[in-house]
């Protein structure tokens, strides 16, 4: 299971996600949807922790 609570990416001024909360369970299958350059990738990157965010939090069942 995955948690994201309250996070937020910038580039610059460009905002791409704000205050972002979703929550992942176990057993289910998700997708992400979007158009070119809307921060699917950097949203993916965020969630495994290879990129931060600029405020908030992802917690799985090992760390938060």
């Amino acid at each position: 299971m995955i948690d994201s609570i309250g996070v937020t990416v910038r580039f610059g001024k460009r905002v791409l996600f704000e205050d972002v909360n979703l929550k992942f369970t176990r057993g289910n299958c998700y997708g992400l949807i979007g158009a070119n350059g809307s921060g699917k990738s950097t949203f993916l990157k965020v969630l495994s922790r290879r990129t931060r965010a600029k405020q908030g939090r992802n917690c799985n069942r090992k760390r938060c």
